[in-house]
């Protein structure tokens, strides 16, 4: 629709409030709200004068989504094999049909029954900001043109519709989506990149809550939709997003192994967390008066459909079953918990052994909170082997300047991590698990070997 909170008709919709069971006074309430507002326009200085605003909600105000959604909940009744989904001005129609010409001749008499109510309405439905989509397993379709019209006017046919803020593609494989994603996640890799150096800033923590709170969302976006459904191949290009914020903030080296990234800032491989996401959400519409509880009663589809988390035995979410048919809020917060615990032990039982330990790697002492942030990317460096601290790693990235791997001060062994702990020129009682164990004597160890080292490291 056009300028649809602008044109909302005041009066119809106060008579539309008086239809419904909100209590009187709040409905005198919200009626005061809305009549004789009045507004001017500001301009270098100047203010025009005041005009009563006969038409609209107010624009970002937090009652107008709410206020238009009742503005709009007398739109027709959509007839048999025809839906009907809404989020205020967007609307999307849907039907099924083997036949293109049949699934429109399904259509088009609710979208003439749709444009005759916003005409009564005094709301503005726009055809050249509609879009048809044909949704198809045949690739000899994905060009077809639809005829459906708004007004007589032809609604423009597209392959990936954005509804809302969701890309869809005729053959449902969230391609199109993957790739919007990564563009702008990408985007906010930059601003961790500010927050931080290998030698300065925030620390690992912070940057990470920081990657939970403004890339993350957008890579989870929708993702119960479309995460049980893309590619390994689509799923790998989020996880490269990921694995890039984690680095900048721990600080490990562009070959640093993932599982490491991991295992340093507590962090989920994306493809569990999203399974985390989903299985938690279908969870939770085990409530009776979840909005989404009527999509588990759902029949199971005549034909093969694309997977979704509603599905029984999906083998993508994780099920808890339970016995009583009145759930209540407290079991199904429980059964979270259960699945979030059960995710996490799978995802640590299939990350191998670190190579340094030759076994799993413990969890990090809190102490190492306290050291500044150089002091802590090495640490997190050193654990997994892979450090311009090390000459091992020196000499494996540039063999011409590097020439030889063995520790220059001993000549005996391969300056990495474990010789560190085992140098008879710089004895020690710390072992190479105080790395996880004891971070902050391990500091002062690393104090002594910088000061050898540092005419061989220029």
């Amino acid at each position: 629709m056009s300028k649809a909170f602008d044109t909302v008709n005041i009066h119809k919709l106060i008579n539309k409030i008086h239809n419904t069971n909100i209590p009187q006074n709040i409905q005198k309430f919200i009626a005061n709200y809305l009549k004789g507002r009045k507004a001017y326009t500001l301009y270098n200085n100047s203010k025009s004068r005041q005009r009563q605003l006969k038409t609209g909600v107010p624009q970002g105000g937090v009652l107008s989504p709410v206020l238009f959604n009742i503005y709009t909940s007398d739109i027709p009744t959509p007839p048999t094999q025809v839906q009907i989904e809404s989020y205020a001005d967007d609307i999307t129609t849907l039907t099924s049909h083997s036949k293109i010409k049949e699934a429109e001749n399904r259509l088009q008499p609710y979208l003439n029954d749709i444009y005759n109510w916003t005409q009564e309405n005094d709301l503005q439905l726009n055809a050249d900001k509609s879009t048809a989509t044909l949704f198809t397993s045949h690739q000899a379709e994905y060009n077809t043109t639809l005829n459906l019209t708004i007004n007589n006017k032809i609604i423009p046919t597209v392959k990936n519709p954005k509804i809302p803020g969701l890309h869809f593609d005729p053959k449902l494989n969230f391609n199109q989506h993957i790739t919007q994603t990564k563009e702008k996640a990408s985007k906010t890799i930059n601003i961790l990149k500010a927050l931080t150096s290998t030698k300065w800033g925030k620390d690992k923590e912070t940057v990470v809550a920081t990657y939970k709170a403004i890339t993350r969302p957008q890579i989870e976006y929708a993702s119960t939709v479309w995460s049980p459904i893309i590619s390994p191949t689509q799923m790998n290009k989020l996880e490269t997003i990921q694995n890039n914020a984690l680095r900048i903030a721990t600080g490990c080296t562009a070959d640093t192994n993932t599982h490491h990234l991991h295992q340093e800032t507590l962090v989920l491989p994306v493809p569990a967390h999203l399974r985390l996401h989903a299985s938690q959400l279908k969870e939770k519409t085990k409530l009776p008066y979840h909005p989404l509880h009527p999509l588990r009663m759902q029949p199971e589809p005549p034909r093969i459909m694309k997977r979704t988390i509603f599905q029984e035995n999906n083998n993508y979410t994780i099920d808890i079953k339970t016995n009583s048919q009145n759930i209540e809020l407290a079991a199904i917060t429980n059964n979270m918990k259960q699945i979030h615990t059960e995710i996490v032990n799978q995802h640590n039982q299939n990350t191998p052994d670190n190579k340094i330990l030759q076994t799993k790697a413990p969890d990090i002492d809190k102490s190492e909170n306290t050291l500044p942030r150089s002091t802590r990317v090495l640490l997190a460096q050193l654990r997994t082997g892979k450090s311009p601290f090390l000459l091992t790693w020196k000499h494996k990235i540039d063999p011409t300047k590097y020439t030889s791997p063995l520790c220059p001060l001993c000549g005996a062994n391969e300056h990495n991590t474990e010789h560190i702990f085992n140098c008879t020129h710089i004895p020690t009682t710390l072992e190479v698990a105080d790395l996880w164990h004891n971070p902050c004597e391990v500091e002062g160890l690393l104090e002594t070997w910088r000061g050898k080292l540092e005419p061989h490291l220029m």
